[in-house]
C-alpha cells in the first residue's frame, strides 16, 4: 500500500490531499504545527485508524522536522507533498489583482518570514525525508508551487514575496530534481489554481475538492521522465 506525507495538513489544499489519498487507499501522514487543534484530521482518523498517522511538525523548525524524519527511518514514502506555506495579505486571495506595486511598502521582515517558510522548509523537508522517498515504488516529491511563481507569465507588480517565494521554490524544484534524479526521483512543481481556501480567499473560483483531484490526477500519470516539470491543476503545464 503507497504511503504519501503531506505537510500543513491541517486545512484546506493539505487536508484534502490527505482525504483523498486515503479515499483511493493509501496511506497517510499528515504533519501540521499544531496537531491538538487539527480538529478535521482527528476526525479522518477516526474512520482511517492506522492507515492515518498525524505528527506535530512545523516546517520552520529543524528539531521537530528532524525528530518525524527519525520516528520514520526506513519507512518508504511514496509521494511527499510539500503543501505548507504562507502568503503576504493572507486571506485576501492570491490571484485577485490590485497588489500595491511600490516595494517600499513591502514589509521586509514578512517578505523573509515567507521565504524561510515557502522554500527553506520545502528544502529541509525534502533533505530529510529523501531517503524514505527513494526506498518507495512511486519515488515522487511535489512542490506546492503557484502560478503566480512563473516569470514568463508574469504581467503586473506586487505580492512581492509570495512570488518570489514561489520563483525560487519553482528554482529548487528543478535543482534537487537533478540531485535526487540519481536516486530515481522525481521532483514536480504543482500549482492548485485559485483555490477557495483560507489562504485563497472567498472569491476563487475553484473548490478545493476539484482542485486537490485536478492535480492527483496529474501526479497518477507522471512518470520519472515528467521530473523537473511544471504544471497547473488543470492539466496545463507552465513555462518557467
Amino acid at each position: 500500500m503507497p504511503t504519501v506525507l503531506v505537510t500543513g495538513a491541517n486545512r484546506g489544499i493539505g487536508l484534502e490531499f490527505v482525504r483523498q489519498y486515503l479515499d483511493a487507499g493509501w496511506d497517510a501522514v499528515a504533519t501540521c504545527r499544531n496537531p491538538d487543534s487539527a480538529g478535521a484530521l482527528e476526525a479522518l482518523k477516526q474512520s482511517a485508524g492506522d492507515r492515518l498517522s498525524i505528527q506535530k511538525m512545523d516546517v520552520d523548525n529543524a528539531g521537530e522536522v528532524r525528530a518525524v524524519a527519525d520516528a520514520l527511518a526506513g519507512a518508504p514514502i511514496d509521494m511527499l507533498i510539500n503543501n505548507a506555506g504562507i502568503i503576504d495579505n493572507y486571506g485576501q486571495g492570491v490571484a485577485e489583482g490590485g497588489d500595491d506595486p511600490d516595494l517600499k511598502n513591502t514589509d521586509a521582515d514578512e517578505w523573509l518570514e515567507i521565504l524561510k517558510t515557502n522554500v527553506v522548509g520545502p528544502g529541509r523537508v525534502t533533505g530529510e525525508f529523501a531517503d524514505n522517498v527513494a526506498a518507495s515504488e512511486k519515488k515522487m516529491v511535489v512542490m506546492m508551487t503557484s502560478g503566480l511563481g512563473s516569470i514568463a507569465n508574469t504581467e503586473q507588480g506586487g505580492r512581492y514575496a509570495y512570488r518570489t517565494s514561489k520563483a525560487a521554490l519553482n528554482m529548487l524544484t528543478r535543482n534537487a530534481g537533478a540531485w535526487l534524479g540519481e536516486r530515481g526521483v522525481s521532483v514536480i512543481a504543482m500549482a492548485p489554481g485559485w483555490t477557495r481556501t483560507d489562504l485563497g480567499g472567498e472569491s476563487a473560483p475553484t473548490s478545493v475538492e476539484d482542485s486537490v483531484a485536478g492535480m492527483r490526477g496529474i501526479l497518477d500519470r507522471l512518470t520519472f521522465a515528467d521530473t523537473g516539470t511544471y504544471w497547473n491543476f488543470d492539466g496545463r503545464q507552465f513555462p518557467w
